[in-house]
Parts: C-alpha cells; sequence; structure tokens
C-alpha cells in the first residue's frame, strides 16, 4: 500500500466503532438511490458466479478460527442474547 492508501484506510475506519465497546444494532441496508440503473443477473450467470466464489474459498473455509476472532464472536453472542433477553 502506498501512504495515501494508509491514509485512506486511517480515515474510514477511524469513525468506525472500537470493537470492545457495547454492542451496535445494525440497520436495514441503505435504498437504492434514485434513478441508479438496476441490472439483473441471469441464473446461469449467478450460478457460474456462485460456483466460481465456492472454489475460490473452499480452502479458506477449512482453516481453523483465530483465537481473537472466536473471543469477537463470543463477545457478540452474548450481548444478542442479552438484548433477546430484555
Amino acid at each position: 500500500m502506498s501512504g495515501n492508501e494508509d491514509d485512506r484506510a486511517r480515515a474510514a475506519s477511524a469513525g468506525a466503532p472500537d470493537a470492545t465497546e457495547g454492542c451496535a444494532a445494525v440497520g436495514p441496508r441503505p435504498a437504492r438511490r434514485a434513478g441508479a440503473p438496476g441490472r439483473s443477473i441471469d441464473g446461469a450467470a449467478r450460478d457460474r458466479i456462485g460456483r466460481g466464489l465456492r472454489l475460490h474459498y473452499a480452502g479458506v473455509l477449512a482453516l481453523p478460527i483465530p483465537d481473537r476472532l472466536r473471543m469477537l464472536l463470543d463477545d457478540l453472542a452474548a450481548c444478542s442474547d442479552t438484548e433477546a433477553s430484555q
């Protein structure tokens, strides 16, 4: 990465909430902009893309989950359980 890319990555993540701060609710997806062209993908193309992605990521799925990620997922599950019981 060049210096500019590093600066952009830092600036983009500067407003991101810290993972150690409480549970944040995830809102709905933003609506499509008015006038944005919608392109549909035919079934055959969708199947080719899906098959290619499954082949590409098959090795990643076989890797063990890192301890730090597992800990974050456990924290997220605990937050979800707490919110659901309220």
